[in-house]
């Protein structure tokens, strides 16, 4: 009868300690929210009155925000939560950006998009994403912490100026130690 005692208390050890690796594993895993900064610089000089297509690809490199980098080797996840934007410097402001949307480069896989935008808008407006691009967009982010971005869209008329600014709000989860 006793070993039968000393054989489920053994077992239920066992099986304590195997589970509780995993909690002790987690348990110094850290989680904060960085913004990644991409700038587009639009300068259209070619005379197109009745409209233009645009494209262009900057790269987004998470391992220049000095948080990512104090932990790039240690990062086990990447979760992008949402994208905004904001237009700054348009000359002229009545353009209009239509049909835009914001792509993984390598696989053209869309990552957020707006239908149309007013270049007169100043104001920081979020993008509707695309989860199944959020989650492509984050697992690159991990491999490599950067990902070539491509923004292409139409322009109403050209020539026109501008900047846009795509602020990415990203967590990560990194193994503390």
């Amino acid at each position: 009868m006793k070993i039968k005692y000393l054989f489920s208390v053994v077992i239920l050890v066992s099986l304590g300690t195997l589970s509780s690796c995993d909690l002790f594993d987690s348990a110094d895993d850290i989680s904060f929210d960085v913004v990644l900064p991409l700038d587009f610089a639009i300068n259209e000089t070619q005379d197109n009155p009745s409209g233009k297509s645009y494209t262009d690809s900057e790269l987004l490199d998470a391992a220049s925000d000095p948080e990512v980098a104090k932990y790039a080797s240690k990062i086990q996840e990447f979760t992008v939560n949402k994208i905004t934007y904001t237009i700054s410097g348009a000359n002229p402001n009545t353009v209009t950006f239509t049909n835009g949307t914001l792509k993984v480069a390598s696989s053209g896989k869309t990552i957020a998009s707006a239908s149309s935008v007013s270049l007169a808008n100043p104001s920081e407006t979020e993008l509707t994403s695309d989860i199944a691009g959020f989650n492509e967009l984050a697992a690159s982010l991990l491999n490599d912490k950067q990902e070539l971005i491509q923004l292409q869209g139409t322009l109403s008329k050209t020539p026109v100026a501008f900047n846009v600014k795509f602020k990415f709000y990203v967590t990560i989860t990194a193994d503390a130690l």
